[in-house]
């Protein structure tokens, strides 16, 4: 393979980030699995694809999300459309799956290598495909066969781009950005002055493309890579950012606890900072100029899509029958008036929830309540009176399949079933299996006063035995849970 090593300057533009307009991002789903790893459009389609198999698609613009069976528990990382209309997605162990019915059915398929592949990129005839270690496999030709090559390094690579024309784009650790040429069989490696790690690259056409990596490194060029400028935004400085996608002048970045976008070319930056949260976002697309849609995960626990409307349609509100004041309506999250020095003991503290059996329900510490809801917004304070007249009736137990469980004085460690049904995991392998590598910090402890909230249900002895989604799904509300 021919090579050839070129080397240029960075230069800084700052760029100062204008206040976000009065469109914004708002979440549109949670919780389909542990974390999402990507999103691209397949004609009107949304296809976003995460952990443990999970390939979601909407057909409705991002408003609802349907699971697709993959049959396969791996984690997936990178998705393509190729030419023939097939889908691609690559994930760990160098393991693929194939779709050509739109994502409704897969089948595996595998490129001859056995390291993590991170991402894929197919335009017209040709594709690329890269991983860890400086795993390169190329396609050129109308079959669908995979090449092993090599671009001279053994370091992992991230972000790829085919433009379709015989050239793409490879980015990775320490700076590194490739500029590829016939079809793959040529390579210029660029060399920067950055050595941060560089996680997506995105090119509008052959002379405007985006790079952005850690340390909220983004870098930019209008000379086809001739020259790179690094940009500054006032709010980016430490984060990592994981992906970036253009639609026209418009740009959409995404990454840890932070959001940014410019509908000028770079001119001019909206930063939503999410600084108070634990979300991360891994893949942005957008579906045309005024909608983009941004994936992810809350702390690798519930998987996150957000959606950014620049054109937001104004939704009537509701009509609700009216409550009598200090009362509220069943399915209703409903606590005392607090008086201005009550303590953090006083009665007045404790939330509830009003289920349609028609009792108040007690969270009995704030885990439990974050297992169900995000915030304390929609919290409405009733009175004395109206509380008294609710029956209490059983503690709220954890939401299904959020997170595994234990209680203070023993080591058996639980997975929540509907009803607060409890199934002993019986093995660290098959925990790692539902919740991750990071399992052991998926794990909260219960006080032994709240033993008898829950029931010991029949053991789980292997991985097929508990469906995470599935369990968190099949309990659409809290009331249900009783």
């Amino acid at each position: 393979m021919k090579k050839i090593l070129l080397s240029f300057c960075l230069f800084i533009l700052s760029v100062i980030a204008i206040p976000t307009l009065a469109a914004d991002w708002s979440l549109v789903s949670r919780g389909d699995t542990q974390t999402l790893h990507t999103i691209i459009l397949d004609g009107t389609n949304l296809i976003t694809i995460g952990n443990k198999g999970t390939v979601l698609i909407s057909s409705d613009g991002g408003s609802v999300w349907s699971p697709s069976n993959t049959n396969s528990s791996i984690w997936l990382s990178g998705i393509t459309k190729q030419l023939n209309g097939d889908l691609i997605i690559v994930g760990e162990g160098g393991i693929g799956l194939i779709s050509s019915a739109h994502g409704k059915t897969w089948t595996q398929m595998s490129f001859g290598v056995t390291k993590n592949l991170h991402a894929i990129s197919s335009k017209n005839q040709t594709g690329y495909l890269i991983g860890a270690g400086g795993t390169f496999l190329t396609r050129n030709g109308t079959t669908n066969t995979w090449n092993t090559s090599s671009l001279g390094v053994t370091d992992d690579f991230y972000g790829v781009q085919d433009m379709g024309d015989g050239t793409g784009w490879v980015v990775g650790v320490n700076g590194d950005i490739f500029h590829l040429t016939l079809s793959g069989l040529s390579y210029a490696k660029i060399t920067m002055a950055t050595k941060e790690t560089l996680r997506a690259v995105k090119f509008k056409d052959a002379l405007n493309g985006w790079v952005v990596g850690t340390q909220g490194t983004i870098l930019q060029t209008i000379d086809g890579g001739s020259t790179w400028n690094s940009i500054a935004i006032n709010g980016v400085t430490i984060q990592t950012l994981y992906a970036v996608d253009t639609f026209g002048d418009h740009v959409a970045i995404a990454g840890d606890k932070i959001l940014i976008t410019s509908d000028d070319a770079g001119k001019t930056w909206n930063v939503k900072s999410l600084a108070d949260t634990l979300d991360t976002f891994y893949g942005v697309v957008y579906k045309d100029a005024d909608s983009i849609f941004a994936v992810g995960t809350d702390y690798d626990v519930s998987s996150l899509i957000y959606k950014f409307s620049a054109s937001p349609v104004p939704v009537p509100a509701p009509i609700v029958p009216p409550v009598t004041e200090g009362t509220a309506s069943v399915s209703s999250l409903i606590k005392l008036k607090c008086e201005v020095l009550a303590d953090v003991n006083d009665p007045c503290k404790a939330v509830y929830f009003y289920a349609t059996d028609g009792k108040r329900h007690a969270f009995t510490n704030d885990k439990v309540y974050f297992s169900w809801f995000t915030d304390f917004s929609t919290v409405k304070e009733v009175s004395a009176t109206f509380l008294s007249s609710l029956t209490l009736g059983k503690n709220v137990t954890y939401r299904p399949g959020v997170k595994m469980v234990k209680f203070q004085t023993s080591p058996t460690v639980y997975v929540v079933a509907k009803g607060g049904v409890l199934r002993a995991v019986a093995t660290e392998q098959i925990a790692a299996a539902l919740y991750g590598v990071d399992w052991n910090k998926q794990i909260d402890d219960i006080s032994d006063v709240f033993y008898k909230n829950y029931v010991i249900g029949e053991p789980v002895n292997s991985a097929s035995d508990y469906n995470v989604i599935a369990n968190r799904v099949l309990v659409g509300s809290l009331s249900e849970n009783f």
